[in-house]
């Protein structure tokens, strides 16, 4: 187990913080939830095969072409998404701003991902059913 570390933070700081505090977590879950819905995971782009709490299996790919960073599917599946914003902007070139974070096994509900990606506007993600190779979405 590592030892506890105190740091400083500024008045405005810990309002911030304060505010992002979800139920049940402390303030050292919200530095690593925040830290990590922007950074973990961004790695993995393409095709990803998750399966769900459900016990389904899904195929995640995005279009990275059409994702102009809108976050809604980070707001609403942060468990499985994750948006880097140095790759954003008009006239990039090939740049992948959305990634898919290392999921573990039934963690996430499939209509927790569904949902996320039917309410992208762009229609960037496509998801399939892994099994039947049936179009989810879009």
């Amino acid at each position: 187990m590592s030892e506890e570390k105190t740091i400083e933070i500024s008045p405005k700081a810990y309002d911030k913080l304060q505010w992002a505090k979800k139920k049940n977590e402390n303030l050292s879950d919200v530095i690593i939830r925040l830290v990590s819905g922007k950074l973990d995971g961004l790695q993995w782009r393409g095709e990803k095969e998750i399966v769900t709490r459900d016990n389904r299996r899904l195929i995640l790919s995005i279009e990275q072409g059409k994702c102009m960073g809108v976050e809604s599917c980070v707001e609403l599946a942060p468990e499985v998404f994750a948006l880097d914003y140095s790759k954003l902007g008009f006239g990039r070139n090939e740049d992948e701003p959305l990634g898919m974070k290392d999921v573990q096994d039934r963690e996430v509900p499939s209509d927790k991902i569904i949902v996320s990606a039917q309410m992208c506007p762009y229609k960037a993600i496509t998801l399939k059913d892994a099994e039947s190779g049936e179009q989810i979405f879009p």
